[in-house]
């Protein structure tokens, strides 16, 4: 519906019938980790509310008290959490815990992502970090189990340099730790909202709207290293005008990506920030003990200069070398 001009005055029901989703239906007895694992599993992200009336002298029948969606479920989940900030908590409301489904662990390299003993502290609690890693799993394709498993995107989720905040300065709201992306301005990064507000200007007109929960930016950050080419890779950088990179033999560039639009915080904000080489680490991770999603995808190693090079062609290198 967002993608729909009001002026347009389109009937809701045209626009149903394009797309053919089922319209879902639960009961309002059921637990919030299942109508999350229900989500998660289907094609919508909203299911009406029904309960069975069986009130008066009539046949019992399907009483509709309204509706809930995928952010409400998430928001639910977030009032029902005891944030760890520093050395003290702070009680919200606490609720008995949900989404307890184990989840299937395999024997992952996680090595790429040790942390120090200094920097082991959590800063998402543990039903935030589930309902994050589901989210991410099913919603953003990068971190789909075809690419990254469920283990290892836990694991990154985990990570202090990836769960961070945003402190939000109320006499200065345009400061420059409040923009999370600039237009025309480089970055190598995915962000994830997690709690809080952002303003979002797209266009060239500057057209404005705002942004809660569990809103994602910087998709194609992490896509980029996807189009390396079968070439030993050179360092590229990615041009606001052109979005597919180019070869820049030699350029000392990393590969980034130029946003057209600007986010900026309206609030404090907690989210999830993955740059290239943590997604790269992640992929590498994923494919040490498991086959790779399609036959003709190629193993990806992470140097330590941020390069992406193929391993096929390292090997075949190395095999023409003199001994």
């Amino acid at each position: 519906l967002a993608r729909v001009d009001p002026e347009d005055r389109a009937p809701l029901s045209a626009i149903t019938r394009f797309y053919g989703r089922p319209l879902h239906f639960v009961f309002n007895d059921t637990r919030l980790d299942a109508v999350l694992e229900e989500f998660r599993r289907g094609k919508s992200r909203m299911a009406m509310v029904q309960r069975v009336n069986n009130e008066g002298d009539g046949d019992p029948f399907y009483e509709v008290l309204g509706l809930v969606t995928l952010g409400d479920v998430i928001e639910e989940i977030i009032k029902s959490e005891i944030l760890e900030e520093s050395d003290t908590s702070e009680k919200i409301r606490k609720k008995p815990p949900g989404m307890d489904t184990p989840i299937q662990h395999r024997k992952e390299d996680l090595t790429h992502f040790k942390i120090s003993d200094n920097d082991a502290k959590i800063k998402i609690s543990p039903q935030l970090l589930l309902a994050t890693q589901r989210f991410l799993s099913k919603e953003v394709e990068l971190f789909s189990p075809a690419r990254v498993s469920e283990r290892v995107l836990l694991q990154l989720l985990r990570m202090p340099s990836v769960t961070q905040e945003v402190r939000f300065d109320e006499n200065d709201k345009w400061a420059p730790q409040h923009y999370l992306y600039q237009r025309n301005q480089h970055v190598n990064y995915f962000i994830l909202v997690l709690q809080g507000r952002v303003e979002v200007e797209i266009g060239k007109e500057g057209l404005k709207f705002e942004n809660g929960a569990f809103t994602y930016y910087g998709v194609s950050a992490l896509a980029a290293p996807s189009s390396v080419p079968s070439s030993p890779a050179a360092n590229r950088k990615w041009s606001c005008r052109d979005p597919f990179p180019r070869e820049q033999a030699g350029s000392g560039e990393p590969i980034t990506y130029c946003p057209d639009y600007t986010v900026r915080a309206l609030s404090e904000l907690q989210i999830v920030k993955v740059t290239q080489m943590q997604y790269l680490n992640a992929i590498m991770a994923s494919r040490t003990h498991g086959s790779s999603p399609s036959p003709d995808t190629f193993e990806l190693k992470v140097m330590p200069c941020s390069r992406t090079t193929r391993l096929s062609d390292q090997n075949a290198s190395q095999a023409a070398a003199p001994n």
